[in-house]
């Protein structure tokens, strides 16, 4: 537990520690290693205050450390266990489910995200408005932090916040957490409490975000366009999103990936308008993925928690855009009811109409947390039009894990013509199935003269036709992975796969990885795999890593060469990614990027000049970009020049 400190003044967020602020202030220093000497106390001292000034709040850590320290990173929203790091976690409704964590390295550089079904599904795309900074010094490095009331959403007049503070010490491999021991990261119902808590007076507060973009191609004149997003902040806990010809034109090319199934693969949201509240509809049978949305007239939202129960409604209308794309309507809704301590039931429409059809589901789920690591969830959804029972689905899933290890076991049934309603508005990859899949992982952290860990994992999946009954799949997968103390790592997996698609196929995979310091920012890794894919030979090849070359300049690189044989449709490809990043601040940003693909001659090349003038959302991009579409097909090489400014603004606070 903690109390909350009332600050008479309002803290400089340079990381630099202004004591004489913070006299007679509760204080928090024992923190808990999750991993890897788990229930152990923290290899270092970290002292944490905690205080409200002026509707913010204020944290200051400071972060002793002896150990060398490890900071890399300086894109906001990228960073992860492999440098040195703090996190904060509040529980604003205090509802042991869902949150907000913040999260910083000795850089300086910011990651927020939203957590949600306690912990076990987590927004990394989500942004708000909020400052840190951060220092080195002889003794670790400090870091401050001002989180305004009015970027987070809370439940008014409760004086108890759940609370929880962590910390990544990168060179001893330790993760710790304030409130004891921790199952597994971001678990909030295993988090603490911060006492005397005092929310602002409700006030709406309505802010637009107007784009102007200018945008010309080698085919074309400069052209203007414009529009924007309205935000209503209803009250602390409900908020409406407006949008009016919204620009998605920023959203770079994706990375293109291998792909040695005959699945479609799926790629993440970029797109601002879509993704607050986006993760309430992570469910495993995902019946809306909105990237299945192309271009937009106009939409609105509204999402918030009122009592036990979380929403998100969704409404968009894209235009006329040919014959076989006409003016659509989607509808997403969704809510999840608390109930016990920190499990949910959920609910899931979602629609999709036009002039002379419609496409629609509704899904029920559920996630029992049935102690510290024991967890049933499941999930079904019917779909129209069409019979019932050969349009819907439902899945039941037992497992028990934690940081070291996983043990789940699932069975799930596909109807034969689900993926024809549901893939209209979801993300659906194969149907027909009765499945049956396990995974089982376990990490021994060792941390003598030759190893710091151990770990073996098996991936099991079978599945048969729910119209006939022939077995259509399975899917074996054993791996293993040494990390050795001088940062070198090992990893052999195998792989033996049968699929029945126009016949029957037996596919089968070796794979070997050695990598140096891949547990950290900076680091490098080759694999190579070999074996049988539908009838085929192949030889994969892969190679990557990333540098600082200077102080504010990084570079990375990834290569995958794919060679097949036989190979009659001339499938064999190289696909290469260069990225290089120099930050001038972090918010004043070049990025560099290109790919080549070889086996249909496709070169993408990307520039970008970043300006947050007003972090996150207020900013200007200077964009270049140049595609070679290569010898597939006949249009024509472009050159892409891209100017936007997107500029808040407050009317009501």
């Amino acid at each position: 537990m903690m109390q909350v400190f009332q600050l008479e003044e309002s803290v400089v967020i340079d990381g630099k520690f202004e004591a004489e602020k913070w006299i007679a202030a509760d204080s928090s220093s024992n923190f808990t290693q999750m991993e890897p000497q788990t229930g152990n106390l923290a290899s270092e001292k970290t002292v944490v205050y905690m205080g409200l000034k002026n509707d913010k709040i204020y944290f200051v850590f400071m972060c002793y450390q002896s150990a060398p320290i490890v900071a890399k990173n300086q894109s906001r929203d990228a960073l992860n266990k492999d440098d040195d790091l703090i996190a904060i976690i509040l529980d604003t409704y205090n509802d042991n489910r869902s949150g907000y964590a913040f999260i910083t390295n000795p850089l300086g550089t910011q990651y927020d995200l939203k957590i949600n079904d306690d912990g076990r599904n987590t927004d990394t795309n989500w942004d708000t408005e909020w400052k840190c900074s951060a220092k080195i010094y002889e003794w670790g490095w400090c870091a401050e932090f001002e989180i305004p009331f009015r970027s987070i959403k809370y439940k008014r007049g409760i004086e108890s916040w759940g609370l929880n503070f962590g910390r990544v010490i990168k060179s001893n491999m330790e993760t710790s957490w304030w409130s004891g021991e921790l199952s597994d990261d971001f678990r909030i119902s295993q988090g603490g409490t911060a006492n005397g808590m005092s929310t602002p007076k409700s006030k709406m507060k309505l802010s637009l975000f107007p784009y102007l973009s200018l945008f010309k191609t080698s085919a074309e004149n400069w052209s203007v366009d414009g529009g924007g997003d309205i935000r209503w902040q209803i009250s602390p806990n409900i908020s409406f999103n407006g949008t009016i010809n919204p620009d998605f034109a920023t959203v770079e090319a994706d990375q293109q990936r291998i792909n040695l199934t005959r699945y479609e693969l799926s790629y993440p949201e970029k797109r601002l308008f879509f993704q607050e509240g986006n993760e309430m509809y992570n469910t495993r049978i995902r019946t809306f993925y909105s990237r299945r949305i192309q271009d937009i007239d106009f939409g609105g939202r509204i999402n918030g928690k009122i009592g036990p129960t979380q929403f998100n409604i969704l409404n968009v209308k894209t235009p006329h855009l040919s014959d076989e794309e006409p003016t659509t309507w989607y509808t997403a809704a969704r809510a999840k009811f608390d109930f016990l301590k920190s499990s949910s039931l959920g609910f899931t429409f979602v629609d999709k109409s036009w002039n002379d059809g419609f496409s629609r589901s509704f899904s029920l789920d559920y996630l029992l947390n049935l102690g510290k690591t024991w967890k049933l969830t499941g999930q079904f959804v019917g779909s129209a039009p069409g019979d019932f029972l050969s349009h819907s689905a439902w899945f039941m899933r037992f497992a028990k894990e934690n940081n070291k290890y996983h043990i789940h076991f699932r069975y799930t049934e596909i109807g034969e013509n689900f993926r024809e309603n549901v893939n209209q508005t979801g993300f659906i990859t194969d149907d027909d199935r009765r499945e049956i899949d396990s995974d089982l992982s376990y990490r021994w952290w060792i941390k003598n003269n030759t190893f710091e860990y151990i770990e073996a994992e098996s991936r099991n999946n079978v599945f048969w036709s729910l119209a006939n009954g022939h077995l259509r799949s399975w899917y074996f997968t054993n791996s293993a992975n040494f990390y050795f103390k001088n940062k070198i790592n090992f990893e052999y997996a195998y792989n033996n796969e049968y699929k029945l698609f126009e016949k029957r196929f037996y596919n089968y995979r070796h794979i070997f990885g050695l990598g140096y310091n891949t547990e950290e920012w900076s680091h490098a890794a080759i694999a190579y795999s070999t074996g049988r894919n539908f009838d085929r030979e192949f030889n994969l090849f892969t190679a990557g890593g990333r540098v600082k070359l200077f102080q504010n300049l990084s570079l990375s690189y990834s290569g995958n060469y794919l060679e097949f044989n036989p190979d009659p449709e001339n499938e064999t490809t190289f696909i290469n990614v260069f990225e290089a990043n120099y930050n001038f601040t972090k918010d004043l940003w070049l990025k560099l990027f290109a790919q080549n693909n070889t086996k249909n001659e496709n070169i993408y090349l990307y520039g970008l000049l970043g300006w947050r003038f007003k972090p996150p959302f207020g900013a200007l991009y200077l964009i270049y970009s140049h595609d070679n579409f290569g010898n597939e097909t006949e249009i024509p090489d472009t050159h892409n020049f891209f100017v936007k400014l997107t500029y808040p603004i407050t009317i009501l606070k």
